[in-house]
């Protein structure tokens, strides 16, 4: 299968949002973006959805753990990395049960990349098979 990836970051701060758009898009992503969680919500359910979507526990109006069990709903099911700064979530049995947890912080990019990385090898190894940079995938 040769293709992108196609990202959803969901973060009420606009600058985080338009910085991490721009990290991504860099590594070859197609990235959308969402402010709220009913976009996060019709986006996911929308014809074109994500592969794996970014999300800030902090966006609103939808409750911090209602949009994670709305979103394991999905048949399939579209990975979440939740990347926030409320911390104490990390062990709740919703959040455990997303792709992974990343706490905010101005040094982590890297790592928030490689947590990007990871559950997109994770839920779809078989566009792994030969990786080039930034999700462009081609078979062997």
């Amino acid at each position: 299968m040769e293709g992108r990836f196609t990202i959803l970051i969901a973060d009420r701060n606009r600058h985080v949002r338009e910085f991490l758009q721009r990290e991504l898009m860099a590594e070859g992503y197609s990235v959308k973006t969402a402010r709220s969680g009913r976009e996060v919500l019709t986006m996911a359910d929308g014809q074109d959805h994500p592969d794996l979507i970014i999300l800030d526990l902090e966006i609103s109006p939808v409750s911090r753990l209602i949009i994670l069990e709305e979103l394991e709903k999905r048949d399939p099911p579209i990975p979440v990395v939740v990347y926030t700064l409320l911390t104490e979530y990390r062990d709740h049995p919703v959040v455990k049960k997303a792709a992974a947890f990343l706490e905010k912080k101005g040094d982590n990019v890297d790592a928030f990349k490689a947590k990007v990385v990871n559950a997109l090898k994770s839920y779809y190894p078989n566009r792994f098979l030969s990786i080039s940079k930034g999700g462009e995938t081609k078979e062997k």
